[in-house]
């Protein structure tokens, strides 16, 4: 995940890393990833790093499936009903996950 992490790093303030890990992006915190445009360029330029970082946190978790693991994400999976809300779903769980993981480190 270093270049999502080296993304965040670049992109985002320390109290908005701690603001995204303890709200999500949902709320605009991450105003780099507002608009569907955005986030479908992000998921784009970091498909291979975001689904490694799923196959990991499935693992961990000791899903055996990705979407067994997304299956547990609430409403937000519920809401995908496009590519282009697919790729936002991911994007931001995965920046979301990668500064939960900074705020914890």
């Amino acid at each position: 995940m270093a270049n999502i992490k080296d993304w965040i790093f670049e992109t985002q303030s320390k109290e908005d890393i701690e603001d995204i890990a303890s709200h999500g992006c949902v709320n605009g915190s991450c105003s780099e990833l507002i608009y569907y445009d955005d986030t479908v360029q992000f998921y784009d330029e970091h498909k291979e790093d975001i689904w490694e970082l799923l196959e990991e946190e499935t693992e961990g978790l000791g899903f055996d499936t990705i979407f067994e693991l997304m299956g547990t994400w609430k409403d937000s999976a519920k809401m995908v009903n496009s590519d282009t809300q697919f790729k936002n779903l991911l994007s931001w769980w995965a920046v979301e996950t990668v500064c939960y993981q900074i705020t914890n480190a």
